[in-house]
């Protein structure tokens, strides 16, 4: 169950199953690839490493230089496990 809800691709096959809608995500292994990704989705974005307790690390980046910040933290926490970026919805309500 925990790598059901840690691994991104999993959990997002089953939300899909689901017909549960979700913000654009990816996992990024560089830097350049995840600015592109937040300009491309736009700011903000959350930051978040796989396999950690407690969201440790997990950050809403507002700019690329807060984003470059929240990469080297997620890494520093998470070596053995992917970054995932979403884009992060303002004031999300579920209907």
């Amino acid at each position: 169950m925990i790598d059901m809800a840690e691994n991104r691709f999993k959990f997002s096959r089953m939300l899909d199953t689901m017909k549960i809608s979700q913000p654009l995500w990816k996992e990024l292994s560089t830097t350049e690839a995840a600015i592109k990704f937040c300009q491309d989705v736009g700011f903000p974005c959350l930051v978040r490493p796989s396999y950690v307790l407690s969201g440790a690390a997990m950050n809403v980046a507002h700019t690329a230089r807060d984003l470059e910040n929240y990469l080297t933290q997620a890494v520093a926490v998470s070596k053995e496990h992917p970054v995932v970026i979403s884009k992060f919805i303002l004031e999300a309500k579920v209907c």
